[in-house]
């Protein structure tokens, strides 16, 4: 099968994931869950995903396959310009963020800490929006955070760091991920 647009979002959430169900697949990606199933069904008869008894994990060949479709899709982004000064931007909002994710972890929670991390939550969603012409799908993250955020405002820490939600943690370093790949910078050529 051909690697779309809608496939590539479906595997590009595990990739980022490492590891997914479906509804952490549609958390991901922005799609729906019928979509999801349809798309993972394909994409294991193709030998792209594993089923690991109903989580997902890609296979060397659906590794492969977003990859690829990063490059086609990014590859004209990375010569320098917006995409480039944006991401340098980034990787300084960045440093704050690990800062303050490792202060609140250490702190015990400490209001402060997390009024800081927050703001600078809310800086990556205004840069997020500022990228979105260049790479609608990006919306997704922006709304992710919002809502996180927003489950923050209402009591629920876990939304901060809990491995297990779609924590502000999580959703930032899924967000890395990807704009490392947009922008061809393997992992472990970049701190953090």
């Amino acid at each position: 099968m051909a690697m779309n647009e809608e496939l590539f979002l479906a595997l590009n959430a595990v990739y980022l994931r490492k590891m997914g169900s479906v509804e952490a697949i549609c958390e991901c990606s922005g799609l729906e869950g019928n979509a999801v199933q349809v798309l993972l069904g394909q994409a294991l008869s193709d030998g792209l995903v594993i089923d690991l008894d109903g989580e997902f994990v890609l296979d060397d060949a659906g590794r492969r396959a977003v990859l690829e479709f990063y490059e086609a899709a990014y590859s004209h982004l990375r010569a320098g310009g917006e995409v480039i000064e944006w991401y340098g931007q980034f990787e300084i909002l960045n440093t704050q963020f690990l800062k303050l994710i490792s202060e609140w972890q250490t702190s015990g929670g400490e209001k402060r800490v997390l009024t800081q991390l927050l703001r600078v939550v809310e800086k990556q969603v205004a840069a997020i929006h500022r990228l979105e012409h260049v790479i609608p799908r990006y919306r997704t993250y922006a709304h992710r955070f919002t809502s996180a955020m927003d489950r923050v405002d209402l009591g629920d820490v876990g939304h901060v760091t809990n491995p297990l939600a779609d924590s502000i943690h999580n959703i930032w370093f899924e967000f890395h991920e990807d704009i490392l790949a947009v922008v061809g910078k393997p992992r472990d050529t970049v701190e953090g």
